[in-house]
């Protein structure tokens, strides 16, 4: 199995790949008509229609979202950056922002920024506003959050943040393989079976090796044609490189469940199916038995996708106040005032 950039794929364009095996090079076959394709004894089932489907692997194959920010990237929040305030009020504010916005999916340092900007409304610190405006400079200049680890020298503040970051991922390490989602899988394996001359191709935000290594371990790593990881760029420049490999947008959809992963491909003229956050196996069964057929047959349009509390969710621009307000309203907080909301 091969880890390859979007731009790599544009053999795809080529004849269509029928038959695949780990670690063994590919045939191809050139579609064209025969008895076999065009005879009355062909299933009812089977497409010809090719189509390249692009998976977000973190969020919609992959419960790694949640998995992740409830028992890493939140404890370590509560233990940096918590101080003084009820931990279940601080856990609550992480968890509202990290899953429950459209910030759904993004970088945990700009969820971070977030829920320190919510947390100070709330509950205003002189120290965590100090830790905001340094973590503003990184995300609102030239500079990027990676630039934050390379630092020769770092200030206290700066250093919080890296201890923040590091004790995170060093419960990330201890928790093993992530669960995935058993109706993905499902969709995953019939797949060739509903659409013999589709491909798969999967975009996940970490590393290309860690992403195949998440993969195979939980045991889908046939599921796939190619990946690629966040050294290939963006959702956004994943897909353009797909388009400028050659593919046809009529043949390409994505499927995925953050505002990102949706914004790019609304930018791209791709079509895009919505994995929703907390129905994600309901979602993956429309998609699979409904709409994925519809799809090949040009009739996606009819089907009801039950995707309305995504696009509410992915379509809200990020409010800090608002945000503030909304949970200070679900925990009842006394010490709120309505000014501060």
């Amino acid at each position: 199995m091969r880890i390859v950039h979007a731009a790599e794929v544009g053999q795809l364009a080529k004849p269509m790949i029928h038959r695949r095996s780990r670690g063994a090079g590919f045939s191809q076959k050139v579609a064209t008509p025969s008895v076999e394709s065009t005879g009355p004894d062909r299933p009812l089932h089977l497409h010809d229609k090719q189509v390249i489907v692009i998976i977000e692997s973190e969020g919609a194959v992959f419960d790694i979202n949640r998995y992740w920010h409830e028992t890493a990237y939140l404890p370590s929040f509560i233990g940096c950056f918590g101080s003084n305030v009820d931990p279940s009020i601080v856990g609550e504010i992480w968890r509202t922002v990290a899953l429950e916005t459209s910030l759904r999916g993004e970088h945990p340092l700009v969820i971070l920024l977030a829920a320190l900007r919510v947390l100070n409304v709330l509950f205003p610190s002189m120290q965590r506003a100090v830790i905001i405006k340094t973590l503003e400079k990184y995300s609102l200049s030239e500079k990027t959050f990676d630039d934050l680890f390379k630092l020769d020298e770092k200030h206290p503040v700066e250093m919080m943040i890296i201890d923040w970051f590091s004790m995170a991922e060093g419960l990330i390490q201890e928790l093993g393989r992530v669960p995935h989602f058993s109706t993905a899988e499902e969709f995953l394996r019939s797949a060739k079976y509903i659409a013999p001359r589709s491909e798969v191709l999967v975009y996940s935000y970490l590393a290309e090796m860690s992403a195949m290594r998440m993969w195979q371990n939980a045991g889908l790593g046939e599921c796939f044609y190619r990946i690629a990881g966040k050294e290939r760029g963006r959702p956004g420049e994943y897909l353009r490189a797909a388009l400028s490999a050659g593919f046809e947008r009529s043949s390409i959809m994505a499927i995925g469940s953050s505002a990102e992963m949706f914004r790019a491909s609304q930018l791209a003229g791709i079509r895009f199916f919505p994995i929703v956050p907390g129905q994600e196996e309901e979602s993956w069964k429309i998609l699979a038995e409904r709409w994925f057929p519809a799809y090949l047959r040009g009739e996606a349009w009819k089907i009801d996708m039950q995707a309305e509390p995504f696009y509410e969710q992915m379509c809200s621009e990020f409010n800090v106040v608002r945000t503030a307000g909304n949970i200070a309203a679900r925990l009842e907080l006394p010490n709120v005032s309505n000014d501060r909301r």
